[in-house]
């Protein structure tokens, strides 16, 4: 906060015109005189809002100062923006002027002038030494969370625990895990990691012409990404629960109380940018949209438990030197759901509901994951503790237990993060559930109970696949790894690769049958190609593996005049001769229960471009 100090004999000002800030006033405030006056010129800064009463009392303590230096018992705060060049919205600095007026009338008679209006002032100072003075006040912001260490410990299956740095086990993703987040050990391979390989192949780069953190999505790739949010959204849907899907914006407005803190809650990573001299946030989850939305409902108990869901683009602002395509972004996508529970035990039947599709889901993908448990105080480890503990005994597995410094006044109480053992040895978080106890006040959503009494929700969050992006990255990296163990080539789910098949006619005469069976499996609701070109066959089927093809078709005499076909099935590494009846069963086996889209590209490939970088 910046201030201007003209002690005076006489100030006068007139209200000319208004902004779009102004406050609402009365004709009777619209002029103003007094003589032998301290006038307050008051600038009001960014982030001043934020640091609350103990810097109003600061500035207060100052304008007593003066006033008692130069004998002054009348004091003008007068709103005065060109005093810097940092200032905060017209909502804050409303709000702080108020409170600042406030605080300085509790020694002297104190005026403030209207926010927002273009006055004609006239000012006659004094002209002593002390009456002409400037302050700046400012203090250091309250830290969210007090001082304090984080803990780690492991729980055992018996209940006990067990200190990080004793344990032992042939679980090289747990002990992967605990080295890194307990002990702070850099594990696992510095070298680039081999699913960057596949990044390029389906065309996943860094937008140069963005931020750091931003990525672009050739046709293949963005048809893989909207595959995986559709595998999303049916993930979601399978769960048994009342799904109200939304959608809504991306950033909110600092100037609300529940987005403020929330939003100090989240931490440094925050996304922020200016519009109209307002501070907004770029939201880092869907939380905001969806409470929003949820505060204007009407909901019964009845309707409970009842969840919203988005895949929101979300925004973190990680460090420029540490982003990682697929896996560490500052734009990512969250398919982000939110369930409302009545109390506890529901709260708990739910959790348990998620975290086993969370444990299905990645077993599915072919890979297993181990708990961190992340809890925001001892006292509430110890409240759920029970209920962690039998989530544990039903895997069999310890996990690894992480408690937050004391004090820390977080909205959740238990976070659980689902971590996969990558293919440079690493553990990775991909799926989340945690417990929220505190933004159904903070953001007002209630419902009626059965005496139609308002109550406060305990809300689930979940992102059962992980972030798009980290669902990607799980599938990639696994195709690496079961290529590494089994000494074949990698491939990917047949719902998933971009290009399920491929027709390779040997020679011209042979384009009508490899079109007309193209036709028919694209009519089929899968994504076939023809390579058209005038290329040699051995060409074609090589392109056709590196380009991780699942079914490559080779069209010649043979299948012109039979119902045989030469297929090679990269899943099994063989050549199989299969009719089609045959083809389309063993297609519609390996794509049952997931998403179908066509294809983003040409099916002739002489009409596709090179995007490789």
């Amino acid at each position: 906060m910046k201030l201007l100090f003209i002690h005076a004999d006489r100030m006068t000002y007139e209200i000319r015109s208004a902004t779009k800030a102004a406050e609402e006033l009365e004709d009777s405030a619209k002029r103003y005189s007094s003589d032998d006056i301290l006038v307050c010129f008051t600038s009001v800064e960014k982030d001043d809002f934020s640091k609350g009463d103990a810097l109003v009392r600061k500035a207060a303590e100052e304008v007593h100062s003066v006033a008692e230096a130069v004998g002054a018992d009348r004091i003008l705060i007068y709103p005065y923006a060109h005093l810097s060049s940092n200032l905060a919205s017209p909502k804050d600095a409303v709000r702080v002027l108020d409170a600042f007026h406030k605080a300085v009338s509790e020694e002297h008679r104190a005026d403030r002038a209207p926010f927002g209006w273009y006055k004609a002032f006239t000012i006659t100072c004094k002209g002593h030494p002390l009456s002409e003075l400037s302050r700046s006040v400012d203090i250091e912001k309250t830290e969210t969370r007090k001082k304090g260490e984080d803990r780690y410990f492991i729980l055992l299956r018996n209940g006990e625990r067990a200190r990080p740095e004793k344990y032992l086990t042939d679980n090289r993703c747990f002990m992967a895990m605990v080295r890194k987040e307990a002990l702070r050990e850099q594990v696992g391979s510095s070298s680039a990691p081999e699913y960057l390989k596949l990044c390029k192949k389906f065309g996943i780069e860094w937008e140069k012409m963005s931020d750091a953190g931003h990525e672009v999505y050739h046709p293949n790739a963005a048809l893989m990404f909207d595959l995986s949010m559709d595998y999303a959204r049916q993930v979601i849907s399978g769960l048994g629960l009342s799904v109200f899907s939304v959608k809504g914006t991306n950033m909110f407005s600092l100037d609300e109380p529940a987005v403020r803190e929330h939003a100090e809650l989240f931490g440094d990573r925050l996304y922020t940018l200016e519009s109209d001299s307002r501070q907004y946030v770029l939201r880092y989850a869907a939380c905001h949209q969806q409470f929003s939305m949820m505060s204007r409902w009407n909901i019964s108990y009845r309707q409970m438990p009842l969840a919203a869901f988005e895949i929101a683009d979300a925004y973190r602002y990680e460090q420029s030197g540490e982003t990682m395509l697929l896996f560490r972004l500052r734009r990512l996508n969250m398919p982000d759901l939110h369930v409302l529970c009545r109390d506890m035990t529901e709260a708990y039947e739910w959790f348990r509901k998620i975290h086993d599709r969370i444990y299905a889901e990645i077993e599915r993908i072919g890979t297993d994951y181990e708990m961190l448990v992340n809890v925001s105080s001892e006292k509430a480890f110890e409240e759920n503790r029970e209920f962690i503990l039998s989530l544990i005994k039903e895997k069999g597995k310890d996990c690894l237990v992480h408690i937050y410094p004391e004090g820390s006044n977080f909205y959740w109480t238990v976070n659980i993060e689902y971590h996969l053992l990558d293919q440079m040895g690493r553990a990775r978080e991909i799926g989340t559930v945690q417990i929220d106890t505190g933004n159904a006040k903070r953001f007002n959503i209630t419902y009626a109970d059965s005496e139609g009494r308002k109550n406060y929700p305990i809300i689930l969050h979940t992102a059962i696949v992980g972030t798009i992006e980290r669902f990607m990255y799980a599938m990639f990296d696994q195709a690496i790894r079961r290529a590494a163990e089994s000494g074949k080539p990698g491939y990917l789910p047949f719902w998933f690769t971009p290009e399920q098949f491929r027709l390779l006619p040997i020679s011209e005469k042979h384009s009508a049958r490899a079109a007309e069976i193209a036709k028919l499996l694209n009519s089929s609701g899968f994504r076939a190609g023809v390579d058209d070109r005038e290329l040699t066959i051995s060409k074609k089927v090589r392109e056709a593996k590196q380009d991780w093809v699942s079914f490559v078709i080779v069209v010649g005499d043979r299948e012109l005049s039979s119902d045989k076909l030469n297929v090679y099935d990269r899943e099994l590494d063989v050549n199989r001769d299969l009719t089609l009846p045959a083809l389309l069963s063993e297609a519609e086996r390996r794509s049952s229960e997931y998403p179908k889209r066509q294809l983003y590209l040409p099916v002739e490939l002489s009409r596709r471009v090179d995007f490789s970088t």
